[in-house]
């Protein structure tokens, strides 16, 4: 699949300038040609990843310009089913092996009843040693690889990376180049940007385009840059690696104007063939070098002479048809004994290879078996919770039943509720948005689909959350004093685990859209209102305003303490114990007329609750969308 762009532009709001845009790309055109290994180059905030992110779709806000594949515009939904975008971060399923991972990926990205290579793949790329190893414990570059072969299990054509010898040292970055040149080799185009490349893995590059403040000042084969330059006299020292040469020359935004003016900012191809010439009459000292470059535009000539031997580049130019790929990539894919390498675009209309409810039962398995081995992280929820529990039953002993501790009543039903919300809601805003990034780039890559993804990670946190609250809500109960009812547990079990679900739904709902720093922020002081909301009012319930009471309606905080009120004091509670001559508050129905709670139930504040969960878990649901669309 040839790729080619035309005018393409991307454009974001400006912080320095309110209520303008600032042009990251500024109209490139360009074409990458299948079996050849590209590489986006260019200074730091050139537009290199935003360019990788245009073409491959990544990002759509703020584009504009032609897309096309093999000259045709192309179909972004079957593109993206054809392609494939590695992050520059190394984004892994955590806790699982790495053939569990391929497993994983087969079974998501195959339809029903197609073979799966994990193995071969394994093969391939150094990994099948490691198969047993954790993701989390492979190196660098392991990790590196294992992203890649995720993503060839279903073959696809187009590979997109950034970034992918960023953190790795000089030996793995070269096997890294290697392993993508020969992808490359077996017919697909493969495209990454790469910042300045020494020399010599400059050179494994077939074609490399060069991006300066948005624009384009170089487009072809790699062996080409160097007469590039040479012709538009800008030698390149001799010892002088060309990449930072050309790097170095978009320190002046003269060189800049020059260069994109020269390349048509894109329009332009340099492609070169060097072919030494067998006349051995040629004098040593005299060269003849023919550069030809070709576009839709402009045909010119240019003769350098140079010294040493004698070379003629080739153009072959641009094919309308997007047929262009070299003999040799073709040989290459002709001669591969590896059958599971052949490349094959797919042309089906199928949105995903699985069905929801297969996508929905494979990714529950990933999500329990990385619950469950997070042997750790369960401990300490199971220490915390068995120690807050203790540590609020000493605090308020024996004190249920007790007519003359009616303000510490009070302070055990909410203390209670606000511990079951800071537990739950903190630890979705500082794990989530690591995961959500992990999340985007298998949606992108049509792994699954949004839906059965979100109702996976709702029902995989259940069981564990359940047992938690439960084990913390026995402990509490019976030390503090509460008469059994196996109708007042299970209501004082089921409100803190209600509570707990709306808490953990607004963490989410907040680390779904906010990252982890900012989330620390908005988190707890998100919570400040409903808190608020929460214990407004208890002393002069009667005199509350109509407005009020609808107001702290929306608290789930102030429903959670109103229905933990109702459930210690009422079901028909008997009389409170009395140790002073008079107990006005020994009588439960006192309390609670008194705190206006007569006209409301256990069950409505209930459900008062999963409205508002169901509030939060679907600004969730809508705040990944959001991000999966920008």
């Amino acid at each position: 699949m040839d790729l080619e762009f035309r005018n393409l532009k991307y454009t974001i709001k400006s912080l320095i300038t309110k209520g303008k845009r600032r042009e990251v790309l500024k109209g490139v055109d360009g074409k990458f040609l299948s079996g050849q290994l590209v590489a986006i180059m260019g200074p730091s905030g050139a537009g290199k990843s935003s360019l990788l992110n245009a073409i491959s779709g990544y990002r759509s806000a703020g584009v504009t310009g032609d897309l096309l594949v093999n000259g045709e515009p192309r179909n972004e939904h079957q593109f993206q089913r054809s392609s494939c975008y590695i992050t520059q971060e190394d984004l892994l399923q955590p806790l699982l092996t790495v053939r569990e991972a391929m497993d994983v990926a087969a079974k998501l990205k195959l339809p029903k009843g197609g073979k799966v290579h994990s193995e071969e793949i394994l093969q391939e790329l150094g990994l099948l040693e490691h198969q047993h190893t954790k993701t989390d414990r492979l190196s660098g570059g392991q990790k590196k690889r294992l992203s890649i072969a995720l993503e060839l299990v279903n073959n696809p054509p187009v590979f997109f990376l950034d970034e992918p010898t960023s953190g790795l040292d000089t030996v793995t970055t070269v096997q890294c180049v290697k392993l993508l040149k020969q992808l490359a080799r077996q017919g697909r185009t493969v495209v990454c940007t790469i910042h300045q490349p020494a020399a010599s893995l400059l050179e494994l590059f077939d074609q490399v385009y060069v991006i300066a403040d948005g624009r384009c000042i170089y487009q072809g084969d790699t062996a080409a840059m160097v007469p590039y330059l040479q012709s538009m006299g800008l030698p390149c020292p001799r010892h002088h690696n060309p990449a930072d040469f050309i790097i170095e020359l978009t320190e002046n935004p003269e060189y800049i104007d020059i260069l994109s003016h020269e390349m048509m900012n894109g329009k332009i191809y340099k492609s070169a063939k060097v072919e030494r010439s067998s006349n051995q009459k040629e004098p040593a000292s005299t060269i003849e070098l023919k550069i030809c470059y070709q576009s839709e535009d402009e045909v010119a000539e240019r003769e350098i002479m140079l010294t040493n031997e004698k070379c003629t580049y080739k153009v072959p130019g641009y094919v309308q048809n997007g047929s262009i790929s070299s003999s040799s990539s073709q040989l290459s894919q002709m001669n591969s004994s590896m059958a599971w390498m052949k490349v094959q675009t797919s042309n089906e209309c199928g949105t995903y290879a699985t069905s929801y409810c297969t996508q929905f039962s494979i990714l529950l398995c990933r999500m329990m078996i990385q619950i469950f081995r997070n042997k750790q992280g369960l401990w300490i929820q199971l220490i915390h919770h068995i120690m807050c529990g203790i540590l609020i039953g000493i605090c308020f002993f024996n004190m249920a039943n007790d007519g003359t501790q009616m303000f510490n009543h009070l302070k055990l039903c909410v203390g209670l509720i606000i511990f079951f919300t800071y537990t739950q809601i903190m630890v979705p805003v500082l794990v989530y948005p690591q995961e959500v990034k992990l999340v985007k780039k298998e949606h992108f890559n049509h792994w699954y689909s949004l839906t059965p993804y979100y109702a996976a990670l709702t029902v995989s946190k259940l069981p564990v959350q359940v047992t938690l609250n439960v084990v913390f809500s026995i402990i509490v109960y019976f030390m503090t004093g509460v008469p059994f009812t196996v109708t007042r547990f299970m209501a004082f079990c089921l409100v803190g685990n209600v509570v707990s679900l709306v808490a953990e739904g607004m963490g989410l709902a907040v680390g779904s859209v906010f990252n982890v720093r900012n989330g620390c922020a908005i988190g707890p002081s998100s919570i400040a209102p409903f808190l608020g909301l929460a214990i407004y009012g208890f002393d002069f319930a009667h005199r509350i305003p109509l407005m009020m009471n609808i107001l702290m309606k929306t608290s789930f905080i102030r429903c959670g303490v109103v229905a933990m009120v109702l459930t210690i004091f009422g079901f028909g509670r008997e009389p409170l114990e009395c140790k002073d001559v008079y107990c006005h508050f020994a009588k439960p129905d006192v309390l609670i007329t008194y705190l206006d709670l007569e006209r409301t139930s256990v069950w409505l504040e209930i459900i008062t609750m999963l409205g508002i969960m169901f509030v939060f878990r679907s600004l969730c649901y809508i705040g990944l969308r959001w991000r999966f669309a920008t």
